[in-house]
């Protein structure tokens, strides 16, 4: 498992090109979880700002 932070561009295009699974709306924040075609599945943090979190999930 790999964890990297990521700006509001890289969320953005790593939600678009993936297939999204579930989310959940947080007062701070937002997590999406997707399935990405070449990285797997991966966890997906996005602050108010934008700004936030990839997480590669090992299957």
């Amino acid at each position: 498992m790999r964890m990297f932070d990521a700006e509001k561009q890289v969320i953005a295009d790593l939600r678009e090109e993936g297939t999204l699974v579930t989310t959940k709306q947080l007062p701070l924040f937002q997590i999406f979880v997707v399935r990405h075609p070449t990285l797997g599945k991966l966890v997906l943090i996005e602050g108010n700002d934008g700004n936030g979190a990839v997480v590669e999930v090992d299957n």
